[in-house]
This record gives structure tokens, sequence and C-alpha cells, in this order.
């Protein structure tokens, strides 16, 4: 049975008016959401720049704060960086504000908040607020729901399961000469989405 004071939600606020995303995540009896993206504007969605959005949350009663150092995508540190210059989130999950990050996470579960993650993308799948945020909380006692643009979840679990099929092909299988369970099959999935959709600082 799930514990309520271990569950977090995410979701993307693509290019939905404030109206929808308020909707989106009351539907789901969000209470404060945290914002994990790097630098929390849109030029092309501006009720969602930091200073809207708070002012639309504040009058649904709706806590916002802003983690872009603890959790956002953009780093430039060559230490946080792979050999190609792509961020590199194992790297980045090993950071003292990361942690600092979950510590006040969950002082918020502990507070009585119900917690959404939020970030841009629509698709969990597509932002590191999966493959960067959620693999560290999902193996450290939260369970994490993601709200889709439809207003229905697809549990963190399920779309590991996503994961695995998306790079099937490049993983490799066991066999009689080597053990390759599912653990390190998944691993190594999250790392090949790593590249996929990290940010390249060389590209800035």
């Amino acid at each position: 049975m799930e514990k309520k004071d271990k569950v977090i939600y995410t979701v993307g606020h693509s290019n939905h008016s404030i109206d929808f995303f308020i909707d989106q995540i009351k539907t789901f009896a969000i209470t404060c959401i945290i914002d994990v993206r790097s630098v929390p504007a849109s030029a092309y969605n501006p009720q969602f720049n930091i200073d809207n959005l708070q002012k639309s949350l504040k009058a649904s009663k709706i806590i916002y704060l802003h983690f872009g150092e603890e959790f956002g995508a953009r780093h430039t540190e060559k230490e946080l960086l792979d050999s190609f210059g792509k961020v590199d989130f194992d790297k980045v999950r090993e950071t003292p504000k990361f942690l600092l990050g979950v510590e006040r996470l969950q002082k918020g579960l502990d507070s009585g908040f119900n917690i959404s993650l939020m970030c841009s993308e629509a698709e969990p799948f597509d932002c590191h607020r999966f493959s960067m945020i959620s693999y560290y909380l999902a193996r450290n006692g939260f369970i994490v729901h993601h709200i889709l643009k439809d207003k229905s979840i697809i549990t963190n679990d399920e779309l590991e399961k996503v994961l695995l099929k998306k790079y099937h092909r490049q993983i490799p299988k066991a066999n009689l000469f080597e053990i390759f369970n599912e653990k390190d099959q998944l691993n190594l999935a999250y790392r090949l989405r790593n590249k996929d959709v990290a940010f390249d600082a060389l590209s800035i």
C-alpha cells in the first residue's frame, strides 16, 4: 500500500493555458509546485514565467518553489559533464545541492504538502524530471507518478518499461559468459536516455 507521505508527482506545463494547467494539477490535489527548470521562464508561454506563474498559483492557494539549483538540468561545470560536454546525470545526483533538494522535498512531504515537480516538457519521458530526478527518488523510498497532458497518470515503473523497450536493441542480454540482469539493463537504458536528453554545455 502506498504511503501518502512518500508520493511525488511530476508534470510538464507544455503550452497549456494557465487555467488548464491549474485544473490539471488540482485533479491530483497538488498543493505545492516545485519548478525544476534551470531558467524559470518561457519565451513562448509567458504564463509560465516565474512571476506570472507564482501569482496564478497563489490565487489558487498553491505554493510555488523554484529548485533550479537543486534539480535543474543545465550545468556548465566541467566536473558535471561527460567527455562529450553533455551533463552527466549520475554526477549531478551526487552533488550536495541535489541531495539538499531531496532533503527539502522530504521536509515538504513531512509538512503535509502534496507536491509535484514541474518542468516544461509535456512528456516525462523527454524530460530530466524522469531520467535524472525520478531515477533517484524511486530508488530512495519515494513513489513517483507522472501527470500526463490528458490528466491521466503513468507510474515511474511503467515509464521504466517504456525506457527498456526504447533501448532494447542497444542493451546486452544475459548469456553463458556474462551476467547482465534486469537492473543492469535498466541502468544502462537510463544512461542512454541521459545522453539523448541532456543539456549540451558545448552548444552555448
